[in-house]
């Protein structure tokens, strides 16, 4: 019961920074908030940080359920068919997937990059801070890895999407390397670690 109190208080306390809003006072300039299915990898890390962004999610009085264990070869077409909003993913990896002959590697070129290549009826929100873990070196720094939301167009509001930038800026890689090992160590579930990453906030 305590954890779940601290849980549900991080998610509070991220819904209270967007826009300066209330988490009892939604913006004014959104529809109601549509049920939402989030999306994951196999990777530990990409579905805490799924289970992050269903927390957020729900405390902008949206439904939200998690699909998890998604092969990276269907998770396109479960966003293009709607049965996936949206999904955690790594800016490199997902512009090579969509452009195989990109060349840049400054970060900030790939993020622009990655919004010209994305299909009609995608997009990102703002790129974060954490990095996949498991890319190193020279290779990340070739991958440019930092995790960002691929959801479909229109899907979320205004409120949700501020939700997951207020998550860009707050999720580091090292939280992320550490949750995905207790993930990967059999200590801790992804919602769990997930939960306590927020309670902490």
């Amino acid at each position: 019961m305590r954890a779940r109190a601290g849980r549900v208080a991080g998610v509070l306390v991220v819904a209270a920074v967007l826009g300066g809003c209330s988490p009892s006072s939604p913006l004014t300039d959104d529809p109601a908030p549509r049920p939402v299915t989030v999306g994951a990898g196999e990777s530990a890390e990409s579905q805490v940080v799924a289970e992050i962004y269903a927390d957020v999610l729900r405390g902008t009085g949206s439904t939200v359920r998690t699909r998890l264990g998604l092969d990276e070869d269907e998770t396109l077409a479960l966003l293009d068919s709607g049965e996936v909003t949206l999904v955690p993913e790594y800016t490199g990896s997902l512009l090579l997937q969509l452009n195989p002959r990109s060349t840049v590697t400054d970060s900030d070129e790939v993020f622009e990059e990655l919004n010209r290549s994305l299909p009609q009826g995608l997009s990102v929100s703002d790129q974060g801070l954490a990095e996949d873990p498991a890319v190193t070196g020279e290779a990340g720094e070739r991958a440019a890895a930092n995790v960002v939301p691929l959801m479909r167009t229109g899907a979320l509001t205004t409120a949700q999407i501020k939700a997951l930038n207020v998550v860009a800026g707050e999720l580091t890689s090292d939280d992320l390397a550490d949750m995905g090992e207790e993930v990967r160590g059999g200590e801790r579930s992804p919602d769990q670690v997930a939960g306590d990453w927020l309670a902490a906030r």
